[in-house]
Order: structure tokens, then C-alpha cells, then sequence
């Protein structure tokens, strides 16, 4: 079953043409810069719509866990975010999407607190496991899937065509020391231990 998901996935892999930004693919553990003041998309091997080829009603097709992206300030990883989206029958209708965030236990000041990622989180939390509880849908078309990241105050900002998917409060350069100010997010990986292993795109 997995071969046949790599092999829907890798029919989206040429490199993106994006009106106004330049785009580069994004290699497992291999780090690219970033510039949150830009406008800044991660477009994903998949436009969100059912492979063909996989028969409806079989485990685990509704949907794709795709391998996470790393945050990092230079060397240093922050946070994860990963992507489940849970697929549109067709192009022009709806699917989900769903986002989980994972602290860095070290760099990312990761604790043990529960909050979600939604609108009215507070910045002073970092759970290792940030899960969105609320999906956020999406209209599939023939494009990637992309999530635009942004920094708004002291929270990573996440959204899919201007509408809002999640949050995650951006760390401090010293954990437990709001004195110090916050982590300065500036470079992008792909998971390096991911399980697809297909590289998404960045484009800025």
C-alpha cells in the first residue's frame, strides 16, 4: 500500500514555477534558508484529491501523514510541524487538513503542557506534542498542497490559502528565561528520518 501512495506522490515532484517567488525542493536534513518577513509557501507532493489507484474504502487511504518540517534559528531545531491531509474526492471539492507540532526538548524548550494550536493559545507554553484539534478544510485543485508560514508576535503562524490551520508559540533563546527574547526562526529542513521521503518545495 505504501509503494502505491509513493508512486501517486512522486507524480508531483517537478520543481514549482510560482508567480513573484522562487522555489527549491527541500532535501531530507539538508537545511535551507528562510525569511519569515517574505512571503514564504512549502507546497507539498500531493494536490489533496484521492490517488486513482487506490481502492476507496481500503486502510489508510483517506488520507496522507506526509513527513514532517523542521524548524531551526541556524543549527539549532525548534519545532516539527507535520501534515495529515485527509484527501478531497475530487478536484473542486473539499478535504481536510490537520497539523501537529513537536517541540524540540532542547532547543525548542519543549514541556509538558497540553495546549492545541488554535487562534487564542498563550505564547509562554511549548508541548512536545501540539496537536490541532480542529481540521481545517481546503479546496483541492490541480496545485500542491502548500501551508504559507509566517511570524505574527511570538507565534509561527500556519495557512493554506490565506485561511488559518494552526499555531505554534515561537520558543525562548534561553528555556525558561522570557528575559532573553525568542528564537529567531531563519532556515527549513525536511524531516531527515522521514518515512515518504518525497521532498516538498519552498518557495519565496
Amino acid at each position: 500500500m505504501l509503494a502505491r501512495i509513493l508512486a501517486c506522490l512522486l507524480a508531483i515532484t517537478v520543481l514549482l514555477e510560482v508567480k513573484g517567488l522562487k522555489c527549491k525542493k527541500l532535501p531530507p536534513g539538508k537545511l535551507r534558508k528562510v525569511n519569515l518577513k517574505k512571503e514564504t509557501q512549502i507546497y507539498f507532493p500531493t494536490n489533496g484529491v484521492r490517488p486513482s489507484n487506490i481502492k476507496p474504502g481500503a486502510q489508510s487511504t483517506d488520507q496522507v501523514a506526509l513527513d514532517g518540517i523542521e524548524i531551526y534559528s541556524r543549527k539549532t531545531l525548534l519545532m516539527k510541524l507535520y501534515l495529515t491531509v485527509n484527501y478531497a474526492p475530487t478536484v473542486g471539492q473539499q478535504g481536510s487538513l490537520m497539523l501537529m507540532f513537536e517541540h524540540d526538548m532542547f532547543g525548542g524548550c519543549g514541556d509538558e503542557s497540553m495546549d492545541g494550536c488554535s487562534q487564542d493559545i498563550p505564547d509562554s507554553t511549548f508541548p512536545v506534542l501540539r496537536p490541532c484539534l480542529d481540521s481545517a478544510p481546503f479546496t483541492a485543485t490541480d496545485l500542491p498542497v502548500a501551508l504559507q508560514l509566517s511570524k505574527e508576535g511570538n507565534f509561527l503562524v500556519v495557512k493554506n490559502d490565506g485561511k488559518f490551520v494552526g499555531k505554534a508559540a515561537i520558543p525562548y533563546k534561553k528555556c525558561g528565561d522570557p528575559s532573553k527574547g525568542r528564537q529567531w526562526i531563519n532556515a527549513v529542513a525536511a524531516e531527515a528520518d522521514g518515512v515518504i521521503k518525497i521532498e516538498p518545495q519552498l518557495c519565496q
